[in-house]
């Protein structure tokens, strides 16, 4: 494959335009389509984060509150299993 495009303007019904060999246009189509899959992965692990980010403060809320010889065990399973809500 080549690595640069070639451009070549070109003027139809008055308007420039920019036309390109087929095999140019499925190399952009593609990297259009990869740009996508990476951008909705990215959205994803931002997701997940954000989730993280929210069981760990509940999780420093249940251990604030708690007294010092209190078991908090249960309640951070809890927090932590609590994928049904999500």
């Amino acid at each position: 494959m080549r690595g640069k495009i070639d451009r070549r303007a070109v003027v139809v019904d008055g308007l420039e335009m920019v036309a390109g060999e087929p095999a140019d246009f499925e190399r952009l189509d593609a990297s259009r389509r990869q740009a996508g899959a990476h951008a909705a992965r990215a959205a994803r692990l931002h997701a997940q984060l954000r989730d993280a980010q929210d069981r760990l403060a509940r999780i420093r809320v249940i251990l604030s509150e708690a007294g010092a010889a209190e078991c908090v065990c249960e309640r951070i399973a809890t927090v932590l299993d609590d994928t049904a809500g999500r």
